[in-house]
């Protein structure tokens, strides 16, 4: 009887120490961080065996709220304004750009806030172990990495539209004609919206201890729930 009982716990241990082991390689924010690009799965188990996973979720989503402000500020400092579409809230056009340096950020973490806890309640219904904080720590990571599919784009024509390298008017119209810049644009968005939904789902499975499959529609939820809570304040 003991025999069976320690051949069936000893799968469960080796994964235990497996994700103890891989913790204890993590020794900072950074080994995490660029853990997430390679390897997600194993780097969220392990940020669930670490007592700084909130406070290191909460830094990762920190990154892309600060860089799209700085996004924002380039931007509307180089002219930039929308060119193919009316924002839903009350913002004219041509002040778009300089209001959203204002908006961006506090918008990120108020979704991120809104998808940590859409994915809590729909956990439970599958059982889900974790707590709405893990949550947050595995989402906070999720946004800081995923948002570098249109990060580095976004960044780059803002700050060339600011040294004065392209006109930022000019350059919006071409992202909405037929041109390489949109082809481009439209790529980097599928590997943005792939790479968001990878990310939730891997969070999810480790935060809730859940299978695959309900991970996978938690974690796509959770995503869709961020990103129009998101393009209220955004678009």
């Amino acid at each position: 009887m003991s025999s069976v009982k320690l051949t069936t716990q000893e799968p469960e241990q080796r994964k235990l120490n497996k994700t103890v082991e891989a913790g204890s390689r993590m020794e900072s924010f950074g080994d995490y961080y660029l853990a997430m690009f390679r390897k997600p799965r194993q780097s969220f188990e392990a940020l669930m065996a670490d007592n700084r996973r909130l406070r290191f979720g909460t830094l990762a989503v920190l990154i892309p709220a600060f860089l799209y402000t700085l996004f924002y500020l380039m931007a509307s400092a180089a002219g930039g304004a929308p060119s193919a579409f009316k924002p839903w809230l009350a913002i004219p056009m041509e002040d778009y750009f300089y209001w959203e340096r204002y908006i961006v950020a506090p918008s990120m973490l108020f979704s991120w806030i809104v998808a940590a806890a859409i994915a809590q309640l729909l956990s439970r219904v599958f059982s889900g172990k974790g707590s709405f904080e893990d949550n947050l720590s595995v989402f906070g990571f999720g946004i800081g990495v995923a948002s570098w599919s249109l990060l580095v784009h976004d960044l780059t024509d803002a700050f060339l539209g600011f040294i004065g390298v392209i006109n930022m008017e000019e350059y919006e119209l071409a992202l909405n004609t037929p041109t390489f810049w949109r082809a481009l644009f439209w790529s980097l968005s599928l590997v943005y919206f792939a790479w968001y939904m990878l990310l939730f789902s891997k969070g999810i499975s480790a935060s809730q201890r859940i299978r695959r499959g309900p991970a996978i529609f938690v974690g796509v939820t959770a995503f869709l729930v961020y990103q129009f809570v998101f393009l209220i304040f955004n678009r």
